[in-house]
């Protein structure tokens, strides 16, 4: 038996879809959390061209310089991503306090 690492959501705000969340004037629904997964995954993807693009530049230069760079441009970007995971980390964390505030809010409610 599998247990979900996502909470539910809270009662009080509906799971809406990305387009209905982003034409929401009220706020209720915010699209930063849906948004968070795909950011990370086009970092990723970002860091990893701009890594063989760095890579191939240094070996177009001069061998040496492509070897310097074949060792210290993946380190570069995982430190890069790293920093990038710990920010994004943060936007989360942020939103899941959001929640649980509005959550105790709810259950103090009389």
């Amino acid at each position: 038996m599998e247990v979900s690492a996502q909470p539910a959501p809270p009662q009080g705000s509906p799971q809406r879809g990305f387009f209905s969340s982003l034409m929401d004037t009220n706020f209720n629904s915010l699209i930063t959390p849906k948004l968070i997964t795909f950011l990370y995954v086009v970092s990723i993807v970002l860091l990893a061209i701009g890594t063989i693009a760095f890579v191939i530049a240094g070996f177009a230069a001069k061998a040496s310089t492509g070897v310097l760079l074949l060792i210290l441009a993946p380190l570069g970007a995982l430190i890069y991503l790293i920093v990038i995971r710990l920010w994004l980390e943060l936007i989360v964390v942020t939103f899941k306090i959001r929640d649980a505030t509005e959550e105790t809010a709810r259950n103090t409610r009389r």
